[in-house]
């Protein structure tokens, strides 16, 4: 190639790969269809006030998981598992985990390991599929309990989790499961 044509192809293809960038990330940034309050945008507003937790108990997604193929399935799967421990409704809650699950959390321990739980500020950050029928779900949450139904290396009424839940799709409905996806949880006072 002659170096008069050098310069031209060169400012085409910057141009054309700035075209390109500039294309891509509107297609990234495409804003979610909000439904209620379901789906939580990005924003620099303060935290729920120390008073005021946990929070809401609407269970959000961010834009990311709001765009998953499973996201909305997910957000309801979680309702239902947090509206249950809020209500605390064992047997609510037993429709919402998978059987194992059931069979490895007696009524009386968990009833009393819930007893005072409210849960609340909950943020689905990200979805992934692990298989098919199994996902992992990366979000954050607020707890409220008695103090001595905390856990043994955090005594305090308020707890803010970042968790990765396993979902497991069984008798036709994604739940809450047990697997090495749920023991990286990090926890810190409110």
């Amino acid at each position: 190639m002659s170096s008069r044509l050098l310069l031209p192809t060169v400012l085409v293809l910057a141009a054309l790969t700035g075209t390109a960038g500039v294309l891509a990330r509107e297609v990234y940034q495409r804003p979610a269809q909000a439904v209620g309050d379901r789906i939580a945008v990005p924003s620099a507003s303060s935290p729920v006030p120390r008073g005021s937790q946990p929070g809401s108990p609407t269970v959000q997604l961010s834009i990311d998981a709001a765009l998953h193929p499973d996201g909305e399935r997910v957000r309801e799967a979680l309702q239902s598992y947090f509206d249950a421990i809020n209500a605390q409704d064992y047997d609510r809650w037993t429709r919402t985990v998978t059987a194992e699950r059931v069979n490895r959390t007696p009524r009386v321990r968990w009833e009393s390991d819930y007893e005072s739980s409210r849960n609340g500020t909950v943020l689905v950050h990200r979805v992934e599929y692990v298989t098919p029928t199994r996902l992992r779900v990366l979000m954050t949450f607020v707890s409220t309990q008695d103090v001595a139904k905390a856990p043994a290396d955090l005594q305090t009424d308020c707890i803010s989790w970042r968790v990765v839940y396993p979902l497991q799709a069984e008798a036709g409905a994604l739940r809450v499961d047990f697997g090495p996806e749920g023991s990286s949880s990090q926890s810190a006072a409110c």
